[in-house]
């Protein structure tokens, strides 16, 4: 499969979603429309954690969102247990829904405010009822007091916890529904450092209790790489490299994820600090870049990266990058 944008796809028997051409578009005016995924490919192996990571704007949260069909898709396939999502409709879509929940970027506006946080993290599987377990006091209890929240709080409503334990509300009603993916959207952008961490490591510990496949959404790619197995790194609605985690970080090979590595506080070993000054803006997704999209901002761009889109092609096991001018690795000891 490589030279085509199927070419991260793996045949594995323990591959519970994919996601194949992935394409998003929206429309601004009667002739203009936001190019905001195009045609992007990947899978996610069972009991495995995929970090998505990218700039701002680049198409991560539209991905999360496409998956579980908040979104209209243009294109593509989005493919949970043999089954194309993209082809539900009705019944048989809310019916799939229940095994892909999602965590949201902003812990607070995502909880229905005029409610108590026992009736929100309640609400799905008493919509469900036996479809999903039965719903019961003592269920919602063992979810609070997994994730961190006492349940002698469980009368109280959003506004009375902090930014950290909403989130902490928000993973609970997400475990509610017995999911077997969990879609991570930038779940600790929005908080303190401290509790990022902590937010974090009960995220590790709900996969493992659970037996969760996770999709881990970040703009951060040091915290990408502490949680994920593998990375897929993203650049204006585009898959530009995906890899292993350890493999992306010692063996970076596109300018922009050399880039995103050097602009961490604690650089990769594969980098030098000024990789990470990429002069100029990102373009605009309505009219993005002829041929390779990171063009306009690429210190090794040529006549051709202006001319031909590159494609997927692996540069080692489980490793692609789309890129005509891949950087040379060497680790500085």
């Amino acid at each position: 499969m490589a030279g085509t944008g199927l070419a991260p796809l793996r045949d594995r028997p323990d591959v519970l979603l994919r996601v194949e051409e992935l394409t998003v578009e929206f429309p601004v005016g009667r002739h203009e429309v936001v190019h905001a995924v195009s045609g992007i490919s990947f899978d996610v192996a069972e009991g495995e954690t995929l970090g998505i990571v990218g700039e701002s704007g680049c198409g991560k949260s539209t991905v999360a969102r496409s998956i579980i069909r908040l979104n209209e898709i243009r294109g593509g396939k989005v493919v949970f247990e043999g089954t194309d999502l993209v082809k539900l409709k009705g019944e048989a879509l809310r019916r799939q829904r229940p095994n892909l929940q999602m965590i949201f970027q902003d812990p607070i506006s995502s909880l229905n405010p005029r409610r108590k946080v026992r009736d929100v993290i309640s609400e799905g599987v008493r919509v469900w009822g036996g479809g999903k377990g039965a719903w019961s006091q003592g269920r919602i209890d063992e979810l609070m007091h997994a994730v961190g929240v006492d349940p002698r709080f469980g009368d109280r409503r959003p506004h009375q916890f902090s930014g950290g334990q909403c989130q902490r509300i928000g993973i609970a009603r997400a475990l509610a529904m017995d999911p077997k993916v969990l879609i991570c959207d930038e779940p600790v952008s929005a908080l303190d450092v401290s509790v990022q961490a902590q937010v974090l490591n009960l995220l590790e510990d709900m996969k493992k209790r659970y037996g969760l496949t996770l999709l881990f959404i970040s703009h951060d790619l040091a915290v990408v790489k502490n949680v994920s197995d593998r990375i897929i790194v993203m650049y204006l609605g585009k898959a530009c490299e995906i890899g292993s985690a350890d493999e992306l970080y010692e063996h970076p090979h596109h300018p922009y994820t050399r880039a995103l590595l050097a602009s961490i506080p604690e650089p990769a070993p594969t980098v030098d600090v000024s990789e990470g000054e990429i002069s100029g803006e990102l373009p605009s997704p309505i009219n993005p870049p002829k041929g390779c999209r990171f063009n306009t901002r690429c210190p090794h761009a040529d006549g051709i990266c202006l001319e031909v889109e590159p494609q997927m092609e692996a540069v080692g096991e489980d490793h692609f990058i789309a890129c005509h001018h891949p950087v040379a690795v060497s680790i500085s000891v």
